[in-house]
């Protein structure tokens, strides 16, 4: 009986911590400069991606964007839940992760080097100088515009984990690709 009561109590602080970051998201935030940049941000990376996107590889590009986005968020989730790192300002009020990173950034850039350098060691140089453009120039730019705020965390520590998140992608769609190919 206990456990049902604190459970009730956890849920009901939860929705009062709702409702709150709701009202300073739509009286602080919602409709700012700041959030018009995030807004932006969530759309026009996909335009000019499909500008330049080689569409004669759409399936395996887009394959690739796909998961990056699945694990940047997942990463992302997971570093928020554990306090590494907070958002003060979101495109969506009652939304962890930052979207317009996870969900537009990450993936075009990421999609222009898969396409772009293809060769492996071409694409390990391009992975590792855009992890240092996330890690050293995206994150701390984030900061100063208060869209991120580390807690726990260091820039430094995001540099090889960009680096391995192009590799083993681009090994889990090439491997998939080969799967592909030899039952077609």
């Amino acid at each position: 009986m206990k456990e049902g009561q604190k459970q009730l109590e956890l849920l009901q602080h939860s929705l009062e911590l709702n409702q709150m970051m709701i009202e300073d998201w739509q009286n602080n935030f919602v409709f700012t400069g700041e959030w018009w940049t995030l807004l932006v941000l969530s759309i026009v990376p996909w335009i000019l991606w499909w500008k330049i996107l080689d569409k004669k590889r759409i399936l395996e590009i887009l394959l690739f964007g796909l998961f990056v986005i699945i694990i940047t968020s997942s990463l992302d989730v997971l570093g928020w839940n554990y306090s590494m790192w907070y958002y003060p300002n979101t495109l969506l009020a009652l939304c962890t992760p930052l979207l317009p990173i996870n969900f537009s950034l990450f993936p075009f850039f990421y999609m222009l080097i898969f396409q772009y350098f293809s060769k492996w060691k071409a694409f390990l140089v391009a992975a590792i100088i855009l992890s240092a453009f996330f890690s050293f120039i995206l994150e701390p730019l984030s900061e100063w515009i208060n869209f991120y705020k580390e807690l726990k965390w260091k820039h430094i520590y995001s540099f090889p984990i960009y680096i391995l998140i192009g590799i083993s992608i681009k090994l889990l769609v090439e491997k998939i690709i080969g799967v592909h190919k030899k039952f077609t």
